[in-house]
């Protein structure tokens, strides 16, 4: 099999255009700020079903004191 001899600007090019490729300080900063929007949304949907979840428990145990207290 032959060997392909390849110089230091070869490699360099190479090197080169997979670096093009590569995310930028800004992608990722992007990214991180769409990942923690994203984040605090679910944060606040999951908090709203639990608070929902408290006060209906809330007014189920109110029911049940109530019931006993007869």
């Amino acid at each position: 099999m032959a060997q392909k001899n390849m110089t230091i600007e070869t490699l360099a090019e190479m090197i080169n255009e997979r670096f093009k490729a590569t995310a930028t300080k800004e992608d990722v900063k992007a990214l991180e700020d769409r990942v923690t929007t994203r984040l605090d949304r679910i944060e606040t949907l999951l908090m709203e079903e639990q608070k929902r979840k408290i006060k209906s428990l809330k007014t189920r145990m109110k029911k049940l004191e109530d019931g006993l207290a007869v």
